[in-house]
């Protein structure tokens, strides 16, 4: 099948795009440039925040499938260019995809809720969205529920792997000197999953997920904050992280990624195997963590 893929020359975006070449599906990348798409996959202009441009690249070949990936994570302070891009920029792209009779839709959104008392939580499970990105993407999962298309949601939770935040973001602070490391006692759980198996985790939704599947991606074993950041430590043969006082970090990078950070999630990831007979490659950080750091 033919497969569109927004946000395709992202960190998730070019590993989802390898996985579904690999598999054997044609892939159309929506960039705002041509030049920026991965290897192997067809341009096709459009931004999100442009609906005309949505629907002509939508009307000049419609795909099989659309994965919504691009989204606004950068500006965690800046609520209107979130809402812009993570909001009306899906509903845009649904908009476009009704007209173009698009007949799949997979939203890519995050592991919305987590426990502050740091219990397993499922898909359905109630509790605080306790971030502003988190925020935009809950109410992007509305909008894509009551779209009238055919979807699923893939939730993943800290997506770790040889590019993105992971490298941009935490190893490039390890390596500055005094190593701004871990964040408070570092005992709140993560719900991490490497790249790839979020890419093989997207490729399933879109060749087999139930209309309205909503599945968390996460690898087998959750992992506290300190124990991430050490392991990570660890493979690039460094010492033990630094702790970071809590208010401390909220003066340096702000409230919302601290709360990113300190927030405790630990989700379920046995609906995906259950229903889409997904397995990691990587099912814990034991594995994937050294695997991408030695692809740095």
């Amino acid at each position: 099948m033919e497969v569109l893929v927004t946000g395709a020359s992202g960190f998730i975006g070019g590993s989802t795009c390898a996985e579904l070449l690999g598999r054997g599906h044609a892939v159309a990348a929506l960039v705002r440039r041509t030049g920026s798409e991965p290897a192997g996959t067809r341009a096709v202009a459009g931004d999100l925040t442009d609906a005309p441009a949505l629907a002509a690249a939508l009307a000049g070949g419609r795909p099989d499938a659309v994965v919504h990936l691009a989204a606004e994570i950068g500006s965690q302070r800046n609520a209107a260019k979130l809402n812009e891009v993570n909001v009306e920029g899906t509903r845009r792209l649904l908009q476009a995809c009704g007209e173009a009779g698009a007949p799949r839709f997979v939203f890519v959104s995050t592991s919305v809720k987590g426990d502050p008392r740091g219990a397993q939580i499922d898909e359905d499970s109630p509790g605080p969205v306790e971030t502003a990105y988190g925020k935009s993407k809950a109410v992007g999962e509305e909008l894509v529920a009551g779209s009238g298309l055919e979807y699923s949601i893939i939730r993943p939770g800290h997506v770790y792997g040889p590019a993105g935040w992971y490298v941009t973001e935490l190893i490039g602070q390890l390596r500055k000197p005094g190593r701004f490391g871990v964040i408070g006692n570092g005992e709140n759980w993560w719900d991490v999953v490497h790249v790839d198996d979020v890419a093989s985790a997207i490729a399933d939704a879109v060749e087999k997920a139930p209309n309205g599947g909503v599945y968390h991606v996460v690898d087998d074993e959750p992992i506290s904050q300190r124990d991430f950041i050490a392991l990570t430590a660890e493979s690039l043969g460094m010492g033990a992280p630094r702790r970071t006082p809590v208010a401390l970090a909220k003066l340096m990078i702000g409230g919302d990624p601290t709360a990113v950070v300190t927030r405790s999630a630990r989700n379920s990831n046995a609906r995906i195997k259950r229903e889409l007979a997904w397995e990691p490659r990587y099912p814990t950080a034991r594995e994937g963590v050294p695997a991408a750091v030695a692809e740095l």
